[in-house]
């Protein structure tokens, strides 16, 4: 690890321009990183450049330099370095892939275990509780002071990859990081927290009513599946972004160990959502084509809802030791 934030530090000194890449989808590690690597490599004079293939979701536009976060690549800078923050492989990194490999130099920042170590340095540590935590240790080790929306942006980070610290992933590193920032800032964390995991807007609530409607209990109810679909979010007036944290109504069931959430894509494609207690979620993933943390984790499957949704409980039962009957794969079809 030492020897990999050593030669990340050695490439950010040397090279003069940089496009900094969080993953589809963003969620407030990957914006949070995006916005602290950023701002404190604009503070070295480097030219900077922050991209995500999906717009910054409506709760972490509050975030200073969110605004500069952009969509296109027809921005990329093609002498600039790739930074590839909070990416297990390059393809969470979207409609940015090809100009990520076109670059001579690829700074891979992450904490996923699964990650794939595609860059020229990989400073990866699944240890870290988010993306955040490394920048945050990564910035102290180069000596470069923070900023109030610097720590902003890592306080976000840490918190948001740990549900607000209470995921077993928190270790003392993330709460003396959390701290530290803190302590330097005066930051409040109560308005934080309430801009990113309190304030809904209505229509999260109507699609919250639809999707729970959508329950299944499977193997000894120790598996629950919601289901929502595109459908569903334009019945609701809801965004896609509003989807983010409503598998933990999965999970968070008295006796479940596995919490699964679909959404249906199109007829041919559907990602799924693993959230869990004591099984390996990223192993689970991993079987289906994905990746993520022992907790969380995800995978993308190109086939039609119904077939898919019985892959995954057959996976799912398997991790549990146990395999229902098959008749109940089949016992409910598209929401």
């Amino acid at each position: 690890m030492e020897e990999q934030q050593n030669k990340t530090i050695a490439l950010i000194h040397r090279q003069q321009s940089f496009n900094l890449v969080a993953h589809i989808q963003p969620d407030g590690d990957s914006i949070g990183s995006l916005l602290a690597m950023g701002e404190a490599l604009a503070g070295l004079g480097k030219t900077v450049r922050l991209f995500t293939a999906d717009k910054v979701p409506r709760k972490y536009t509050f975030l200073k330099g969110s605004d500069q976060i952009v969509t296109a690549p027809e921005r990329w800078l093609e002498d600039g370095a790739a930074v590839v923050l909070d990416c297990s492989d390059l393809e969470r990194t979207g409609i940015f892939k090809e100009a990520i490999l076109r670059s001579a130099v690829i700074i891979n920042i992450d904490h996923h275990r699964t990650n794939r170590h595609f860059g020229t340095a990989n400073l990866v540590d699944a240890a870290a509780a988010a993306t955040g935590e490394i920048i945050f240790y990564l910035l102290k080790a180069m000596e470069l002071p923070l900023t109030v929306s610097m720590a902003e942006a890592l306080y976000v980070a840490l918190s948001t990859d740990t549900g607000s610290f209470k995921f077993e992933n928190t270790t003392a590193a993330t709460h003396r990081a959390a701290a530290e920032l803190l302590e330097q800032f005066d930051l409040n964390p109560g308005t934080l927290s309430e801009q990113v995991f309190d304030l809904r807007p209505l229509p999260f609530y109507l699609l919250l009513t639809k999707v729970l409607g959508t329950l299944e209990l499977h193997g000894d109810k120790k598996i629950a599946i919601l289901t929502a679909s595109r459908e569903m979010l334009e019945q609701s007036g809801a965004l896609r972004e509003d989807l983010d944290g409503m598998i933990n109504f999965a999970r968070n069931i008295e006796g479940v160990e596995i919490g699964i959430m679909f959404f249906i894509e199109s007829p041919a494609e559907v990602k799924v959502g693993f959230r869990s207690r004591t099984v390996d979620a990223s192993a689970l993933a991993e079987v289906l084509g994905g990746g993520g943390h022992a907790r969380a984790a995800g995978c993308r499957m190109r086939e039609p809802y119904v077939r898919a949704r019985e892959k995954v409980l057959r996976e799912a039962l398997r991790a549990l030791g146990a395999l229902e009957p098959s008749a109940a794969l089949s016992a409910k079809d598209e929401p």
